[in-house]
């Protein structure tokens, strides 16, 4: 698998290629089916739909990895907290029942994500790896606090400081995530993206505490359980922050639009990034595309988004994107 020599140092002379969120509503095949669902964690949950959602994108773009379809919010979804996805809005999540949540196990339903990854692994061309993934504790907690997307993220951090629970919310998610990552392994997975949306809202000298010692626990039990994992770890804005408590072996970054890549010159793990999704929306990547391409020409490199590809984006933009990489050797 190309994708997986390239988290193990080796530098390939056409990059590997996949795009976050490459099963999504920039796909009309995608839009159509789920149409047939009443409603998007249902579309989650289902493994017909899993499964052929997360192949679309390959049978369309031949990437070089499928990344499971799924969600984070299926962490306080099978916590017993409710969650449901408002179009225009995005997640919305019920009142927590803290003791609930803190005292009690995640629901065997969550076994779902772990049937579809075996089922789709088993239908995978063997040369395409398979990406597993979890949010990472600070993110999931900001949704489940806030009960949805927070626009005030000063406000809730001031909250988090002097909120009681909050260290215990922390510990029980880091515990929980960990078992989601090995459990995705364990099914058929072959790579696991750490996705710290949120991590820009932490302030520096809360970043130790609040992301990287949860990321750093999660990879280390990942990788305990299931030795030579390969970890990609996504942390918006946050990554030259990352490198060096996080630069564990088997451990990639995933690099967002907002940080230039030659930030990272000197850094020698695999990077993964960093193509503004604005910029493919609207067509002007060209160049942006041979800047990545002359950075990482002698060195590990994933060629990806910067953050999920945008839902208008067109699906030429995305073969152009492709092509450019695959014809750059």
């Amino acid at each position: 698998m190309k994708l997986v020599r390239t988290l193990n140092g080796h530098t390939e002379r056409i990059k590997p290629i996949w795009i976050m969120r490459q099963a999504g509503r920039y796909l009309p095949e995608y839009r159509a089916l789920r149409a047939k669902s009443k409603n998007f964690m249902e579309f989650c949950l289902s493994k017909d739909m899993v499964f052929e959602a997360t192949l679309q994108p390959i049978q369309r773009f031949d990437f070089d990895a499928a990344i499971i379809f799924s969600d984070i919010l299926v962490i306080p979804h099978f916590l017993g907290q409710f969650v449901a996805f408002q179009e225009g809005v995005g997640p919305i999540l019920g009142t927590p029942d803290w003791e609930k949540i803190l005292e009690g196990s995640i629901s065997d339903g969550i076994n779902v994500v772990y049937e579809s990854i075996a089922q789709v692994r088993e239908n995978l061309d063997p040369e395409k790896a398979l990406i597993g993934f979890v949010g990472c504790p600070w993110t999931i907690a900001t949704y489940m606090i806030n009960q949805g997307k927070t626009d005030n993220f000063s406000s809730l951090v001031n909250f988090c400081k002097s909120w009681p629970l909050f260290d215990k919310l922390m510990e029980k998610l880091t515990i929980i995530i960990g078992k989601h990552a090995v459990a995705q392994i364990k099914a058929g997975a072959n790579v696991i993206q750490l996705f710290e949306s949120w991590a820009s809202a932490v302030p520096t000298e809360l970043q130790e505490e609040w992301l990287f010692k949860p990321a750093k626990t999660i990879v280390e039990h990942t990788q305990k359980c299931c030795p030579g994992t390969n970890v990609i770890y996504y942390g918006k804005g946050i990554v030259p922050n990352a490198t060096k408590p996080l630069g564990l072996s088997k451990v990639a970054f995933g690099v967002s639009q907002d940080i230039p890549l030659d930030l990272l010159e000197s850094q020698t793990m695999c990077l993964q990034g960093n193509l503004d999704p604005e910029k493919l929306l609207n067509g002007n990547f060209k160049n942006d595309v041979q800047k990545i391409l002359a950075f990482s020409k002698n060195r590990p490199f994933i060629v990806n988004l910067g953050h999920g590809i945008l839902p208008g984006t067109p699906t030429e933009h995305v073969k152009q994107f492709i092509d450019l990489v695959r014809q750059s050797a």
